[in-house]
This record gives structure tokens, C-alpha cells and sequence, in this order.
């Protein structure tokens, strides 16, 4: 079965350095290997020192490298779509240049991603799939868009193009706005399938995030933050991985630098109850041979393919006649949390973050009745 590994982490901290490492290092070991760049900056090519295209591209034996470009993926495989939106935009009195800035709608380079992460996991031709992922930020993003967009379509589309394909002969006339045509609601209805398959994969077992950081102040907050909705939305983080480590013989100059990081670095192993790997800070740039020596060290002899943690960040136990859905929420404070259940949904809020889960009967039969924290846990009683 394919592995998927994500890796994340603050601008600048070395992930995409890190995943082509990885990446390096999985084709070596004879795993046929893609890796997917999904940052908009698309510093890969860069750090491979080959050009890519937005489609795979051989980079050496068993290994594959592409950037998503959103203007070729609308161009070839939703066009249907882009269409539609600058007609419509253009019937709004925009100018044809901007109506088709506009088609292009935000999040589309996150969607195209995963899109592309669906098609080759299920033409199953490569062993590893890798994606070095925008920062944080974008990629709790790019995470959360196939539970919302299946939220959204699960709520409203079917209703929409019933009516739709009702009322379309008689309202476009007077409403003066081209309506969306079967072919754009079937595009749109493809889509929904593909998230629902897409969301199923993001948290089997075979999918794993990897946090890269710094050993820095602002870092570790960022990183603590993504670990926690990276939880809470049900991926599974297998390790960290901390780069730009001074050594201790690093010189007089850097003395209180090393004294600041072995500071941080405790606290990140204090922080963070899962396998940690370094990386000593270059004097220049990892790319061409460095990038190679790195991928030799970087897991400290371990196959980069391997599950470094097991543990699910959510699970259901039952308690006497009780069940218990114990969710990981590590540092969330318990004023930040906020729960309700509305039909066969329970939606938590964390901070800035909204997740809706799809209860399973079990528990959409029940009430919620109290919850609790545990050791980083949110646990809810439904009786």
C-alpha cells in the first residue's frame, strides 16, 4: 500500500529541504518515489537542482518530482468550471482579463494538490508519495478543505441542482445571470466524490504529517499550534523533526546560541511526546551533494517510510453504558475549547479552528453528557 507523507512547518524552516531529503533517500532504498511540491513559492526545484513541470518529472532512478500550477491544472482538468465563473463574472460588467483572474478562486492550489494526491495514490504506480506542503498556515488549510467542501455540498448541493435544473429555463431570462449547466454541477458533483475518497485516505494508517521546526521560540508556538489541529482535524503526526541545530563545539561566537537552543530543544522534547529527529546546522546551503549526505543521516539509519508513532488522535472507548470519544487537543487551554451536538454532528471549536464531526450511530443516538481533559485529551461522555 502507498505511504503518504506530509511535511509541514513554519516559512524558512527547512521543510522542503527536508522532504526532498527524505524523498532522496526513499528511491535509494528502491521505493519508486513521487514528490509533489504544493507551495506556491516552489523553491523544489531549487533544492533538487531540476527543472519540474506540473506533472511528474524523473529526477533519478525510482525517484519523481512535479509543482502544481494552478493555471495548467483549471486549464486541463476543470475547465468546465473556470468557464462558467468567468462568464458569470463577466456578466457582472467585469473586464475579460480580471473575470478570469477572479475564475481562479482562492484555495484552488490547495484543492489541485490533493486532487492530484487521490490520482496516484489510486493508480497505485509509486511506493511513496511526498508532499512538501506551504506553511503551516495553508496546509491546515489545505487539510481541512475536504471535510468542509463534503460539509458544505453534503448540506446544500443536492438540493441546489434539483432546483436549479427547475427553475434554470424560466430564471436565467429574468435574472439576467447565467446560471451553472449539468455539465458544471456534474464537474462540481465529481468533485464531492473525489473529497469524500480524499478524506479517507488523508486519515488512514498509510498517511502521516512530519513537523519540521527550528529550535526557536516563535517556532515551537507555531508548531504547537499546528500539532494541535493537526490532531484535532485526525491526522497523525509521526515525529518532528528539529533542523538548524548548532553543535556544541560551534565556537565562542555561537556559545549563547547553543546555551538558547539546548534550552529550546528540551522543551521541544518535553512539548512534543513523539520521536524527534535533528539536523546540525550547514555553513551553506543544502542542495546537490549536502542534499545528498543529508538523506543518509537524516533518520538516524531508520526507513523514512516507516510509521515512527502509532497513536490515533481519536478514538472511541465505551464505559459501562457509556461511550467515551477521546480526541488529542494538546495545548489547547480549556477556555479556548467549545463542543455542541446538532443531529448526527459534534462540532469542537479550538482557538480559531471548527471541526464538524460525522458522529457515527453509536454516538448520534446519544447526548453529550460532560467532558473532560486528560493528559492532552478532550474527553466526551455520551449517554
Amino acid at each position: 500500500m502507498t505511504r503518504i507523507i506530509l511535511f509541514t512547518g513554519k516559512g524558512g524552516v527547512g521543510k522542503t529541504t527536508v522532504a526532498a531529503a527524505t524523498a532522496i533517500k526513499t528511491s535509494k532504498m528502491g521505493y519508486r518515489t513521487l514528490l509533489i511540491s504544493t507551495d506556491p513559492a516552489h523553491s523544489l526545484s531549487d533544492s533538487l537542482q531540476v527543472a519540474l513541470k506540473p506533472y511528474p518529472t524523473e529526477v533519478r532512478n525510482n525517484l519523481y518530482g512535479m509543482e502544481v500550477n494552478v493555471e495548467y491544472e483549471l486549464e486541463k482538468h476543470w475547465n468546465v468550471i473556470k468557464d462558467y465563473l468567468t462568464l458569470f463574472f463577466k456578466s457582472q460588467g467585469i473586464e475579460d482579463v480580471i473575470a478570469e483572474e477572479l475564475a481562479i478562486f482562492p484555495g484552488f492550489d490547495e484543492l489541485a494538490s490533493l486532487l492530484h494526491l487521490l490520482k496516484f495514490y489510486e493508480e497505485n504506480e509509486y511506493d511513496v508519495i511526498i508532499l512538501d506542503c506551504a506553511p503551516t498556515g495553508e496546509t491546515l488549510r489545505l487539510l481541512s478543505v475536504p471535510e468542509v467542501a463534503r460539509w458544505y455540498m453534503n448540506r446544500f448541493f443536492g438540493i441546489e441542482k434539483r432546483v436549479l435544473k427547475l427553475v434554470k429555463p424560466i430564471a436565467e431570462p429574468i435574472i439576467n445571470l447565467p446560471l451553472p449547466s449539468d455539465d458544471v454541477l456534474d464537474r462540481i458533483q465529481e468533485m464531492y466524490v473525489k473529497m469524500g475518497k480524499l478524506k479517507e485516505i488523508l486519515e488512514s494508517e498509510n498517511t502521516v504529517v512530519r513537523l519540521v521546526m527550528n529550535p526557536e521560540k516563535m517556532v515551537i508556538k507555531e508548531s504547537e499550534r499546528a500539532f494541535t489541529y493537526l490532531n484535532l482535524f485526525g491526522y497523525r503526526v509521526d515525529c518532528i523533526i528539529v533542523n538548524k541545530v548548532f553543535p556544541e563545539e560551534a565556537g565562542d561566537y555561537f556559545t549563547e546560541w547553543v546555551k538558547i537552543q539546548k534550552n529550546n530543544l528540551k522543551e521541544i522534547e518535553e512539548k512534543f511526546p513523539i520521536p524527534l529527529f535533528k539536523i546540525p546546522f550547514k555553513s551553506a546551503e543544502i542542495v546537490g551533494d549536502l542534499l545528498y549526505e543529508l538523506s543518509e543521516s537524516l533518520y538516524d539509519g531508520k526507513d523514512p517510510s516507516e510509521v515512527f508513532h502509532h497513536e490515533k488522535p481519536m478514538r472511541i472507548e465505551k464505559e459501562g453504558e457509556d461511550f467515551i470519544l477521546a480526541v488529542k487537543t494538546p495545548f489547547v487551554k480549556k477556555e479556548e475549547l467549545d463542543l455542541m451536538k446538532r443531529g448526527d454532528e459534534l462540532i469542537i471549536i479550538a482557538g480559531q479552528w471548527k471541526r464538524i464531526f460525522f458522529l457515527p450511530q453509536s454516538l448520534a443516538m446519544r447526548e453529550p453528557a460532560g467532558a473532560s481533559f486528560n493528559k492532552g485529551e478532550l474527553h466526551i461522555k455520551f449517554r
